[in-house]
């Protein structure tokens, strides 16, 4: 006798179609169990406190055809509280494409919860899931040359603010970097006095880039805690030859030893005095791709620390008479456009670092260069730049009568009688370690699985692929292939989460990922790519019995 035949699909979604009517007659099956979040791991340690917007899986539900999944801001969802939901989900899995909003709850401030849709009907919801999502870290100070500030870099930081506390006199002040090190170009210029100088206090917190609209509306902050109040001590230039010191950012580079840096540095130097061996209080940093240092690919703002970092919010808007000079040097100077700076043979300068106001041009349409921030990645060590640092003098045009800055030395002539220093700006990769990439699916088995960059996942449906952010990255491009090599785009996203569900039809597949450094210009933001990682997708499995 034949077997009655049965079709039993096994999803993505682990979907069992009923074979019979008695079967359609069951009761309702139960909620879905077992929702948690997670940033990388499905089986990592659960955690209810996340520094980023976590992803959410659950266990496979039989009979499921797809899931429905709500976060939101209440236990009891009412419909204001909702900041996302999704339908129509055929994995039990979700990533979330927008920032979470921090708010503060007892013991939580977010809540998610899944029911699925059957055959049957729609069952009851999941028990919700709690959870906070906040900064986990505040920055902690590191060791710095004189002239810089410098903290623990934040995991999902995508800049800083700085908080001058007191920088003399009782001023206070806030700025903003992409890195994690900043001048103290408020405390040195234009009042190189101990009394100025002398112990800095400040404040740093982290900056992430939101992304989204929550469903109700609510607005998602951009930045976390305040650190406590750090002392640094700085003291003036000495009186001697401008001396190159080092390139900082995380980590540390000399004249004598350079470093490759994954985050754009920060430059410092000590001395105060031009080759003729004139003491002066104002400096420009220049950057180089060539050893002759004649292409610059970064010019400094002036400023009169003995240091420099680009700012996101500019450079120093510096004083338009001697009078102005003079009120200056009992107070801070505001940041703004850089006017009336030149080199030594009087062409006018506009550091990278100045935010452009558009100009028309000859088509009738805005034009304008973007600031720069960061730099190139330059393939370290054979790649490389070259800095250098001039003083800058001050003083009336005679057939103008306008305030001028003036380079008192040419860069190029600097480096020709030895200071110049090199140092190497590198894009870190997406990390695709066996702890730092997964791609989380359903396995033929019919559970929800994470497998790492160490293996070749088998999943059913959409797999959901996780990664850690590297250093310098503000968004990321995933792109999928069928063959390894050549790797042939089959599709892509972009998205600024740290996670993405890939729609990739059954069979095998290859994806890669990398940053997009937002502080680079336009044409210029792509890092590099992570290594090329294969997926399989299977098929669905038919059983005859």
């Amino acid at each position: 006798m034949l077997a009655r035949r049965t079709v039993l699909a096994v999803l993505a979604l682990a979907l069992v179609v009923p074979a019979s009517a008695p079967a359609r007659q069951a009761a309702l099956p139960n909620a879905p169990t077992g929702l948690k979040a997670f940033l990388l791991n499905f089986d990592e340690s659960p955690s209810r406190n996340f520094s980023r917007t976590p992803s959410f899986a659950w266990h496979p539900l039989e009979r499921a055809l797809s899931y429905e999944f709500q976060l939101a801001t209440s236990s009891r969802f009412r419909e204001n509280s909702v900041v996302w939901s999704a339908t129509g989900l055929k994995t039990p899995a979700t990533s979330v494409p927008i920032a979470l909003p921090w708010v503060t709850g007892k013991p939580y401030s977010l809540f998610a919860r899944v029911r699925a849709k059957t055959q049957l009907g729609t069952t009851h919801w999941s028990s919700s899931f709690g959870f906070n999502v906040r900064w986990t870290q505040i920055p902690a100070p590191l060791p710095a040359p004189n002239g810089l500030l410098r903290w623990t870099p934040i995991d999902g930081a995508t800049g800083y603010q700085i908080w001058e506390v007191n920088i003399g006199g009782g001023a206070t002040k806030v700025h903003s970097v992409a890195t994690n090190v900043t001048d103290m170009r408020d405390w040195f210029t234009f009042h190189q006095t101990l009394s100025w100088v002398g112990t800095a206090s400040w404040r740093v917190r982290a900056i992430r880039a939101t992304y989204g609209t929550a469903q109700n509306g609510q607005p998602s902050t951009s930045y976390g805690a305040w650190s406590p109040i750090f002392y640094t001590h700085a003291i003036p230039p000495s009186a001697s030859r401008i001396t190159l010191g080092s390139t900082v950012s995380n980590v540390i580079g000399t004249v004598a030893t350079p470093a490759a840096h994954a985050l754009m540095p920060g430059f410092s130097w000590s001395g105060d005095e031009s080759f003729s061996g004139t003491p002066y209080e104002l400096y420009r940093v220049y950057v180089f791709s060539d050893s002759d240092c004649v292409q610059p690919v970064l010019t400094g703002s002036v400023v009169g620390s003995p240091s420099w970092v680009p700012h996101v919010s500019g450079p120093l808007k510096l004083p338009a008479s001697l009078e102005d000079i003079a009120a200056a040097r009992n107070t801070i100077l505001e940041d703004g456009d850089q006017s009336g700076t030149f080199d030594l043979a009087h062409m006018e300068l506009t550091p990278s670092e100045t935010v452009p106001s558009a100009s028309s041009d000859s088509g009738g349409g805005t034009t304008g260069a973007e600031p720069r921030l960061d730099l190139w990645d330059r393939a370290w060590p054979s790649g490389v730049y070259y800095w250098t640092v001039v003083p800058v003098k001050f003083g009336i045009n005679a057939i103008t009568d306008a305030l001028e800055y003036q380079d008192v030395e040419l860069p190029q002539d600097a480096c020709a009688r030895g200071r110049i220093g090199t140092f190497g700006r590198v894009s870190q990769p997406i990390p695709t370690g066996s702890t730092t990439s997964y791609v989380v699916g359903l396995s033929v088995a019919g559970r929800v699985m994470s497998s790492s960059a160490s293996r070749s996942p088998r999943v059913y449906g959409s797999p959901l692929v996780t990664w850690s952010p590297p250093l310098g990255a503000d968004e990321y491009k995933i792109e999928w292939s069928r063959t390894r090599y050549p790797f042939t785009k089959a599709g892509s996203t972009v998205t600024p989460a740290t996670s993405a569900t890939l729609p990739l039809e059954p069979g095998t597949w290859y994806y890669r990922v990398r940053g997009i450094d937002l502080g680079m210009p336009t044409a210029a933001q792509e890092m590099v790519w992570s290594s090329v990682r294969k997926i399989s997708v299977a098929r669905p499995v038919f059983r005859i019995g």
